[in-house]
Order: structure tokens, then sequence, then C-alpha cells
């Protein structure tokens, strides 16, 4: 979402800036409590806005089956596809007959009237994060990020004593062979250089995890994991650093778990 932005606090907490609140609760604006009012048809021929199917996808998934719903969910984002249109022909089927069955509501119809009375309103349907009322889950995921960095510069420095040797080194490189298996390889100081920089980028991207970090605002990561996710490549494809970490919603159960959540951030980071 444009000109919302998680910042990092001195003390380590994270705000969120553009969320609104009333009386302490964060209200979601894009569910509609009252009415649905729609400005032009929606469905078969109609103008669909995306707005206006945005309110009547949300409408039907708040219709139980039995009362004409869709059986499954259907995706709440605004655009009108097939699923979008069965859905409105199956609501009009069961209360309007198949005469009635047009797969279009308009304006102050039948139809939108017959949603409205149908709709259970405690019905709370699933819809993509929002930066605005989701933004605690970033926060929580975001106050990890100092102790990321703090795992990731203790292995930089087990890079440097093996690459130093000495006293310390033989250690230091027993334990890097013990989760990278660099005594397999021919060249062991250019694989060590290498991840040398490659953690030191990581450093780069933790000391502004706002800027590199935010929410799966429009579900893109649907089908790829239920954590988190980072475009194919990730950030060492490009030098412009525009890639980002999004949060899906099951990052809260590794907001909840430290070194769950430093696992995220990095597994992310190395893509």
């Amino acid at each position: 979402m444009a000109g919302q932005n998680a910042h990092m606090m001195p003390d380590g907490e994270c705000k969120l800036a553009g969320a609104k609140e009333t009386s302490g609760v964060v209200v979601d604006e894009r569910r509609p409590e009252n009415d649905i009012v729609i400005e032009k048809p929606v469905g078969v021929g109609g103008e669909n806005k995306p707005t206006d199917v945005f309110n009547i996808q949300y409408g039907l998934d708040q219709v139980p089956p039995i009362d004409g719903g869709p059986p499954a969910p259907i995706k709440i984002d605004g655009v009108c596809d097939q699923k979008t249109i069965a859905a409105i022909r199956e609501f009009q089927k069961k209360h309007f007959g198949i005469g009635g069955s047009n797969g279009r509501i308009d304006p102050g119809s039948q139809t939108l009237a017959k949603l409205n009375e149908k709709r259970q309103r405690w019905i709370q349907p699933y819809l993509p994060l929002s930066l605005g009322v989701d933004g605690w889950l970033l926060a929580n995921m975001l106050r990890h990020a100092p102790y990321t960095r703090a795992c990731v510069h203790a292995a930089m420095t087990k890079i440097s004593s093996a690459q130093l040797g000495g006293l310390f080194g033989g250690s230091s490189m027993a334990l890097i062979n013990k989760h990278f298996r660099l005594d397999k390889g021919d060249d062991q100081d250019t694989a060590l250089t290498k991840m040398y920089n490659i953690y030191s980028f990581m450093l780069s991207v933790l000391d502004r995890p706002d800027a590199y970090c935010t929410l799966d605002t429009t579900d893109e990561g649907e089908g790829i994991s239920s954590v988190a996710f980072a475009r194919l490549g990730g950030f060492f494809d490009k030098s412009d650093l525009t890639g980002k970490i999004k949060f899906r919603r099951g990052a809260y159960f590794a907001s909840e778990i430290q070194d769950f959540a430093a696992f995220v951030f990095i597994h992310e980071m190395r893509h």
C-alpha cells in the first residue's frame, strides 16, 4: 500500500504509519458493514467497477450455501471472473428461479436487496493482508531483525576466523563444513569469500528492514508459501536492491519464535 511504511525505532520496536484506529481497535474500512450499495451493474454485461465487484463478492461470501451462497468462498479481489458470475447466478437461482438467474446485479435490484437480506454480517470473509489493518504482523516480524543481524554478524566472524587460520581457525572451519561442506569443494578460499560477501549483503538489508520487508497485500504469494516469499532469484539478481521479503499470514507463528523469525529472514534473503 502506497504511503504506509514500517519504521524501526531506536528501542527495536516497530511502528507503522498510516494505520487507522478507533478506540484502540483497528478498523478494516474495506469491509462493508452496512447494506451493500453499488454504483454500476456487476456481472454479465455490467460495468464491473472494482469497488462494486469487491462489495458483491464480499456479500456473497457472507451468505451460507443453504441460502444460495457459494459452496466454497470466492476470492474477494474486485475482479468479476467466471466464479463470481457463477456465484451470482446460483444465488439468483436459489431465490428467483432459473428465469431470474441472469448473472448480473444492478443497483437497486431485487437481487441486491435479497443479498443484503441474506448476508450473515458476523461472518468475516478472507481478505488479502492490509498494511493498515494487519501492520501488527509486519511489526512483529521486524522486531526480530536486530537479533537476525546479530546471527549474521556471528556467522561472518566465524568465516573471518576460518580465513585467518591460527588458534581458532580450525574449529571455525569445522563448524562451517558441518553446515556447508566446503571440504568437498576444490577452492575453499573462494567459497569462504563468496559466503562472507553474501552475509555482508544480508547486513545491509537488516540495517533497513523497513525498506526491504512488507506484507503480501495482493495474495501474489498464495501458491508459493504460507509464511513468506521473495522474488524469483532473490535480492542477488539485481543491483538496484528493489527486492522485498513479503510476509504472509503464516508469519504469525515465526513472529512469536525468535529463531524461527531469523530463519525466515535469512532463508528469504538467500534466494
